[in-house]
């Protein structure tokens, strides 16, 4: 924290970067590298960071606005997506049921249809009732100036006024009113799915009163190491470290005592260390770090109201599943109330399975 402080002039002064999800990775990656270089074939003296800041956000920029990078993802689709029925079949269960369907998208059709005809195939369209493009996020959500266009079959915007929303029409820019007065949504009833956090989440969860949820990639590997047998068992003993040591404090200043206290914190921090070390990557778990939630995680559970890594999971939920009510998270001055809650349960659950013992 001394170095940061130095570099950046403490916590209220200078600039720092915040990186809260997978697009800037690239970025990252790109910003560590040519410093790296800088710094070698010139030296930490000669190479001012905000100018390497600045000028790779400004070719990052052009890559993705201009072009560059949809057409090379087109070019190569089939290295970057692979046919999904499980999308297909989710899609056509929703549908069936009566729900509708649409795209919110800030990509251009052509690159979006490439995408969902390798996934889906030609048909793609069928499933959605409503698909705009270009649609500008956030701005789409807040500016409702910008009025809807429909795109020719050159996929080239037109300049006629468009007062409703047909299905097997393609649309762009528009605004959250006009998509609401269009289609009669109700917003409290509409749930959209973003994997970013700021474009696609943020405004319609505060602002619209949509519902939300999150496409979290990193999760899969996150679970994956949760579930292993080497990470359960250094959970099992860190709660159990945990409780020996708020335990033997009641037995201070008993000689004993002090030595136990001492042994199980030199044994709890060990193991926190072998937790953060199971992680692939160096920065850890994106969701904690140790008891702690991360920035990103705090975001999360405040942008996102449900979250996953593959939006195929809801095809386990019945299409009537209206409520995703989450787990209660207790307070430190909760625990021991929620403690006696589960007793009362277990006791009500023990009656229940005695009936006999409720008719004396």
């Amino acid at each position: 924290s001394s170095g940061i402080n130095a570099e950046y002039g403490g916590r209220t002064g200078g600039f720092v970067k915040q990186n809260v999800d997978i697009f800037e990775l690239p970025q990252l990656f790109a910003w560590c590298s040519v410093l790296e270089y800088l710094h070698t074939t010139s030296g930490p003296g000669d190479v001012h960071p905000a100018i390497v800041f600045e000028d790779i956000n400004k070719v990052t920029y052009d890559i993705h606005v201009g072009g560059t990078l949809h057409g090379h993802i087109m070019a190569n689709i089939g290295e970057y997506l692979e046919p999904n029925p499980c999308l297909e079949n989710m899609l056509s269960m929703l549908r069936d049921s009566g729900k509708r369907l649409f795209v919110l998208t800030n990509s251009p059709y052509n690159f979006i249809d490439s995408g969902m005809t390798q996934m889906i195939g030609n048909h793609w369209m069928e499933l959605f009732d409503v698909v705009i493009c270009l649609s500008k996020k956030p701005m789409f959500f807040n500016d409702t100036r910008r009025p809807f266009r429909r795109l020719s079959s050159n996929n080239e915007p037109t300049f006629g006024q468009v007062n409703d929303l047909k299905k097997g029409e393609v649309y762009c820019e528009g605004n959250v009113r006009d998509l609401h007065q269009f289609t009669g949504w109700d917003p409290c009833k509409i749930l959209y799915f973003g994997d970013q956090m700021f474009a696609d989440l943020a405004e319609p969860v505060l602002n619209q009163g949509w519902h939300t949820g999150a496409i979290i990639r990193e999760l899969r590997e996150e679970l994956e190491l949760l579930n292993s047998a080497a990470c359960q068992q250094r959970l099992f003993l860190l709660n159990e470290l945990n409780y020996l040591i708020n335990d033997v404090q009641r037995f201070i200043p008993h000689p004993d005592a002090i030595q136990l206290l001492d042994q199980w914190c030199t044994e709890r921090k060990k193991v926190r260390h072998e937790l953060l070390d199971q992680h692939p990557t160096k920065f850890g778990s994106i969701f904690r770090t140790h008891l702690t939630p991360t920035l990103f995680y705090r975001r999360l559970s405040r942008f996102a109201e449900i979250y996953t890594c593959d939006l195929t999971n809801l095809a386990h939920f019945s299409p009537h599943h209206y409520r995703f009510t989450p787990t209660r998270q207790d307070l430190p001055h909760e625990m021991h109330c929620t403690s006696q809650l589960d007793i009362c349960r277990a006791k009500c659950s023990w009656k229940e399975a005695q009936p006999w013992k409720q008719c004396r």
